[in-house]
């Protein structure tokens, strides 16, 4: 295949930072700067393609007109791909009604599937019909680890060599200019970043250090990073319990969140299920400790991180965070670090996704 024309419904693009744009971005802005492939980046306004690809001068913008996802998927999409005629089109989990040419369909993760009892019935019912005929009708399906291949081929059949891992990169934390969070000390605090919901376990890790916080000096806190997404009252509990010791924050900048990775004494991510989890190679990337649980595709990372533990055990949770705090940043290896960055890159995951559609 020649040099391709890939079509991208960037839709996600124009909204509030999240990880499906974040993907898109690293992944097309290397596959664009590394001269790969012609890349034409759907979405709304024009400004979210210099936002998002400041680096990428050569991506071209087609504008989306309908700002509702049925008219998008059902008539517009399908359009611009007759239209435009490239050699893929790429989707996120949801590809449209009328097929028109090539798909390639990102599905990072079908956890909703393994662990139901931490989502919603009703996204569940929506999702297992609609991601499994997308997947289906696929040419090529993406997803970010190896767990996450075998679910996918588990659940809906589909042949193993049609899904390709194409993971994230860390490389907006590496070596990334930072900014001070007012009133943390540099070693003095735990680190977990990742929105708040039962699956990801931030009661426990609140409750471990609650525990210990009698072992620890009173300048030594831990920090969450996220904002709630679904009820939680185990949280909420553990956090009135824990009192001023426990410090939640939002919507601070790239800065701040590489300056937390790199100061923190660790990052700590106790979840139970994960189809890759980036926030735990950020923190190396950006030049932190980090520590993670040893389930699902956080499996896959325990070789790019400084310690594992079991995220149902209470007792390893609590040993991992006196762990962190005993031991600070004295101890950081930066063969940890040269490991993350040799293994994620946006430009080996472009290779990859290159690779994956000759194939």
């Amino acid at each position: 295949m020649v040099k391709p024309t890939i079509l991208v419904d960037g839709h996600v693009l124009d909204g509030s930072p999240q990880g499906s744009g974040a993907y898109l971005a690293g992944l097309y802005g290397a596959v664009s700067r590394e001269g790969m492939a012609r890349v034409v980046i759907c979405c709304h306004y024009e400004s979210s393609v210099t936002r998002w690809f400041p680096d990428a001068p050569d991506i071209e913008w087609e504008p989306l007109q309908s700002t509702e996802r049925f008219t998008r998927l059902a008539l517009e999409l399908p359009k611009l791909q007759a239209r435009i005629r490239p050699d893929f089109a790429h989707f996120n989990y949801i590809c449209p009604l009328r097929k028109t040419g090539p798909w390639i369909n990102v599905i990072h993760d079908l956890l909703f599937l393994d662990y139901s009892q931490y989502f919603p019935l009703s996204y569940r019912l929506r999702n297992a019909t609609l991601f499994r005929i997308s997947a289906m009708r696929s040419d090529k399906v993406l997803t970010s680890s190896q767990y996450s291949r075998d679910a996918i081929h588990r659940h809906f059949g589909i042949p193993r060599e049609r899904i390709h891992v194409v993971p994230a990169a860390p490389d907006a934390f590496a070596g990334a200019p930072d900014e001070v969070v007012p009133n943390l000390t540099p070693g003095r605090f735990a680190v977990y970043v990742s929105r708040f919901e039962p699956r990801k376990n931030q009661h426990a890790l609140v409750r471990s250090f609650h525990e210990i916080v009698g072992e620890l000096d009173p300048d030594q806190t831990l920090v969450l990073v996220g904002a709630p997404a679904l009820g939680y009252p185990e949280l909420d509990d553990a956090l009135a319990l824990a009192g001023e010791r426990v410090r939640p924050l939002s919507n601070i900048s790239h800065e701040q969140l590489t300056w937390l990775y790199r100061n923190a004494c660790a990052s700590i991510y106790p979840s139970h299920a994960e189809g890759f989890g980036m926030p735990i190679i950020e923190a190396v990337a950006a030049g932190g400790t980090s520590y993670c649980a040893n389930n699902t595709a956080m499996s896959e990372l325990v070789p790019y991180v400084h310690g594992s533990f079991d995220a149902n055990d209470h007792e390893q949770i609590k040993a991992t965070v006196r762990r962190a705090f005993g031991e600070g940043r004295q101890t950081r290896d930066n063969r940890v670090r040269e490991r993350v960055l040799e293994t994620f890159s946006w430009k080996a995951s472009a290779y990859a996704l290159i690779e994956a559609l000759r194939a």
